[in-house]
């Protein structure tokens, strides 16, 4: 199952990357002196917005689907195409008549196999683009053996941190996961969705579509590739601020892996002034993960203050400028909080790009320290889940001041090699990795039974029964019910023997946790009204409540199969057992089906 896994998370992630980078490498024209780093990240900026676009105007105009996706994309690559060779027709008619000429040379040297004979290698002239972007790299490359080794050690860890869970398990490891998924499921399906939350699920219904995997799938693998991508976009950006190596590794690693500031092991109820400061102060990477829209608007956020900086220090051309437009169109989509940061940071950054650094963590710990004083104004979650992203900048600040005075000193490869043993000791001995926070609702075997219905039985034609997780992970494959509401209407009906279910389709899945999960470990203490009078916290995340709501729903179930003979246990193990009920055509017809 597991290699399965892996298999669909590299076709997944294959063409996420080829859609996010070598596509807008054909279709976006550059400068050829552009910084190749720069140049991606404002490539994969326009591609998301120009993706989002798209599928919002495609959606409203009902024509959003897998066929008018690819013609979109291999048209947009064909006109760009034209559009760099059609200068003259003599041109375009050679480079057709050169493309075909190689193409059927391929296929010939492989029907008659000569793919398998030795062949000469191909010699790259000096003067070519291959050769000279092979000896940039090299020389960028030569007497930082060990920063780049470093680098591949924080990649590493930060990768297993964010895709292990993605990797092991189906279910979603974030409440806001499902919203976002839904998203996704109502723009494939044309359907008008609201809110702000539009970006990402409109990138997870572009790769589902291309990629012909369901989107929960794809949810679940992008997930941790924005988090990757967050971590690579905050050493983007401490490197285009202070060109120093070691700074961009330790603020990788506090964002990616590390638990800085550390958790606290006797937390305190805030009640007083300072204590509501001091406690944003302490706030832990490690307690908090920023819904997938919003780590989306922090990865822009980051790439438009990089990219802004790189215009400030070196190219100053129209690319970049509207690379920064982009990267800021996308922010204000996502959300106002953050894009209020990011106009605050630019503009010191445009003064002076390391102040400007120490601005962005002063604002954002402004911010979060204004939301929890003022929860009415800004969301206080919000506005703390930016705090991850100012420690790592904060202290990516302190080890490039710390190495700027080293290195008249001591010397460059002294004063980094130094300042990497000290950060090695600090992360062995008092920030180890630490795994991100998850939080769960449901058990795993629960979305693999859902998949195992969804692609077992016909479209549209079963029903699940299941809590209000199962809605999104259902929508637009089949019926979904709600299990409280569903036990609230049926619980003392299911005893007659001439029952059946007026709303049921032909199948009907009827989940029960034999054991109820557990969101919470206990009941918590202070709960407000407006949360206690929820419906679904009622019933799904009490822990009282929810074990009330699957006894009363194992009860009818066992009191429908005692008196009906169309019942059976299509799954179980020792957490979860899910009913089928199968009402013939006939039974349905007498219902009034």
């Amino acid at each position: 199952m597991h290699v399965l896994d892996a298999l669909e998370a590299a076709w997944i992630l294959f063409i996420f990357l080829m859609t996010l980078f070598w596509v807008p490498a054909h279709l976006f024209s550059r400068q050829p002196n552009a910084d190749a780093i720069m140049r991606i990240a404002g490539n994969g900026a326009r591609m998301v917005l120009c993706v989002t676009a798209a599928v919002v105007l495609l959606a409203r105009l009902r024509a959003l689907n897998s066929t008018t996706v690819t013609l979109l994309f291999a048209g947009s690559l064909t006109a760009a195409w034209l559009g760099r060779n059609a200068r003259s027709p003599i041109r375009l008619w050679e480079r057709l008549q050169t493309t075909t000429i190689s193409t059927l040379r391929w296929f010939e040297t492989l029907s008659y196999g000569l793919y398998l004979l030795p062949r000469a290698r191909k010699t790259i002239p000096a003067g070519s683009g291959a050769r000279s972007r092979m000896n940039r790299w090299m020389l960028v490359l030569e007497r930082k053996e060990l920063l780049v080794t470093c680098l591949a050690v924080v990649l590493l860890m930060t990768g297993i941190l964010a895709a292990e869970h993605a990797i092991r398990e189906l279910r979603l490891d974030q409440p806001e996961q499902y919203s976002v998924l839904l998203h996704a499921r109502q723009l494939i399906l044309n359907l008008p969705v609201g809110g702000q939350r539009l970006v990402f699920p409109a990138v997870i219904a572009t790769n589902s579509l291309l990629s012909a995997r369901d989107p929960m799938q794809v949810t679940r693998f992008l997930s941790p590739a924005i988090a990757m991508l967050t971590v690579l976009a905050t050493g983007l950006l401490i490197r285009a601020c202070t060109r120093f190596g070691v700074a961009c590794l330790a603020a990788m690693y506090c964002l990616g892996a590390a638990a800085f500031p550390p958790v606290r092991s006797d937390p305190v109820v805030a009640m007083s002034l300072t204590q509501k400061l001091e406690s944003v102060l302490r706030v832990s990477p490690v307690s908090l993960r920023a819904t997938p829209e919003f780590g989306l608007g922090l990865l822009f956020l980051l790439l438009a203050l990089a990219v802004l900086v790189d215009w400030y220090k070196n190219s100053r051309n129209w690319d970049s400028l509207l690379d920064f437009t982009c990267c800021l169109v996308l922010v204000g989509l996502v959300s106002r909080s953050l894009l209020l940061i990011l106009v605050m940071a630019a503009g010191v950054l445009l003064l002076q790009p390391m102040i400007g650094l120490v601005a962005l963590v002063v604002v954002c710990y402004g911010l979060a320290a204004y939301g929890t004083l003022a929860p009415s104004t800004i969301d206080p979650s919000s506005a703390l889940t930016v705090l991850p992203i100012a420690a790592a900048v904060g202290i990516g600040c302190l080890f490039a001041l710390t190495e700027a005075i080293l290195v008249p000193l001591s010397g460059r490869v002294v004063a980094q090699v130094a300042l990497l043993l000290a950060g090695l000791a600090l992360a062995v001995f008092w920030f180890p990795p630490r795994r991100f926070p998850r939080q769960c609702l449901e058990y795993e075997a629960a979305a693999r039974v859902t998949q195992r219905i969804a692609h077992g039985f016909p479209r549209q034609e079963w029903v699940v029964a299941a809590p209000v997780e199962q809605f999104a992970e259902t929508f637009g494959l089949g019926a979904h019910e709600d299990l409280a509401g569903f036990v609230e209407k049926y619980q003392n009906q299911v005893s007659n023997s001439e029952f059946r279910f007026p709303d049921a389709r032909e199948d009907l899945f009827i989940y029960v946790e034999k054991r109820p999960f557990q969101i919470f470990s206990r009941e918590p203490e202070t709960i407000s009204f407006p949360v206690l009078m929820d419906v679904t916290y009622r019933s799904y995340r009490s822990p009282g409540g929810r074990a009330s709501l699957e006894l009363a729903a194992l009860q009818l179930c066992e009191n429908y199969r005692q008196y009906h003979s169309d019942a059976d246990i299509f799954f179980e193990d020792e957490d979860l057992r899910v009913y089928h009920i199968h009402q013939q055509a006939w039974e349905m017809g007498k219902t009034g089906y």
